[in-house]
């Protein structure tokens, strides 16, 4: 009886320890909660942009290439040593200037023989032309000396055609190119000697545009990029069109006109074209950071007010998205015109979360705007 005495006290202490202890955890837990209730809700700031209309003008991005309007191969037409070289390597020439003169002293001897023998000639025919009307010499000899005047005045042409076709000259004002040759150097003919290019103010663009765009007109206009850089694109006008579709391409080929101080502008260079293919319209579009993307496609977030706190709720909004222009990209269905969105810092954001605005907010402003596409 006593023990059980001793058992019945030991646990009544027991028991009274661990309702001390489940009151305590109680009352901690308690004061833990009434802290958290005290914190403020978990939110992050991000910038905005209010989703406007743009006027869109789709476009397709082709290779053209730049034309000299006057530029030519110079080559030697005969074979021959060089006398001289009277041009350097990039040098602006006139029209009509020498530029490399061939050895012509061989020529030059025969060109004055060939002169002599044709005054003989010129006086001989003229004294049986005094004699063959009265008489005293045969047709046959007048017909002989005027055939021999004949002969030597082709032989005078023929030698004067040598000394120009090995006398190197100008054809226009222009810029010649690099160029290794030097006085008595022996030349093949039609050795490649330098490219002469004409100093007009202005370059044509050729390129070709697929089959299945409409076809431009001449009087329209496209921009030419030129570099990889952000430089502003030139207004081009369309001057000319193919008359007819290449067969191995199935493309159309057009030619524009660009000034020359537009741009670094160097014959055969390579330059992208922004051609228009469809006509403008009025499209929706944000900025390239308010987009983002799932395994469940492209979403932003909507900003709603949220009056209580007087931020703003975050709403996930599926998108489909259009052409990218510059920085921003085309909205063709999910929002509208007017609708606050996040912009820079929208990845930080979940469905429902707390946001607040990072001034200042920038808006999408309603302009021109035309989006590449790739051309086959």
């Amino acid at each position: 009886m006593k023990n059980l005495q001793k058992w019945i006290v030991a646990i009544v202490v027991a028991l009274m320890i661990v309702g001390v202890l489940v009151v305590y955890k109680v009352l901690d837990i308690q004061a833990e909660t009434a802290g958290l209730e005290q914190q403020p809700e978990y939110s992050e700031s991000v910038e905005s942009t209010v989703v406007e209309a743009i006027v869109f003008r789709p476009t397709t991005q082709v290779l053209g290439e730049v034309v000299a309007p006057q530029k030519v191969d110079l080559r030697n037409e005969l074979a021959g040593k060089i006398q001289a070289v009277n041009f350097v390597s990039g040098e602006q020439v006139t029209e009509g200037q020498l530029l490399i003169q061939m050895d012509i002293s061989s020529e030059l001897a025969q060109l004055k023989s060939a002169k002599a023998r044709a005054e003989l000639a010129k006086s001989t025919n003229q004294r049986i032309s005094r004699l063959r009307n009265t008489n005293a010499v045969s047709e046959e000899r007048y017909d002989q000396t005027l055939a021999d005047l004949q002969i030597t005045e082709a032989e005078i042409a023929l030698l004067k055609a040598t000394i120009e076709k090995k006398t190197l000259r100008a054809p226009f004002d222009g810029v010649t190119g690099i160029h290794q040759f030097d006085a008595g150097q022996y030349l093949e003919e039609n050795t490649f000697i330098t490219t002469l290019v004409g100093s007009q103010d202005y370059v044509w663009v050729d390129f070709s545009l697929p089959q299945f765009y409409t076809p431009l007109v001449v009087g329209s206009h496209v921009e030419i990029v030129i570099g990889q850089d952000e430089q502003q694109p030139v207004i081009a006008e369309v001057i000319a069109r193919n008359s007819s579709i290449s067969s191995d391409a199935r493309s159309l080929r057009y030619r524009v006109r660009v000034d020359s101080n537009q741009g670094d502008l160097i014959p055969n260079r390579i330059v992208s074209v922004q051609v228009p293919v469809a006509e403008a319209a009025r499209k929706l579009a944000v900025p390239t950071v308010s987009v983002l993307h799932s395994a469940a496609g492209s979403y932003v977030y909507r900003l709603l007010p949220d009056e209580q706190s007087g931020g703003y709720r975050a709403k996930q909004q599926p998108v489909t998205l259009g052409a990218q222009v510059g920085n921003r990209l085309i909205i063709e269905t999910g929002l509208a015109q007017g609708d606050l969105v996040a912009a820079a810092g929208a990845f930080k954001l979940s469905d429902g979360l707390l946001a607040y605005l990072a001034p200042p907010a920038t808006t999408v402003s309603a302009t021109t705007e035309s989006a590449p596409e790739s051309a086959p």
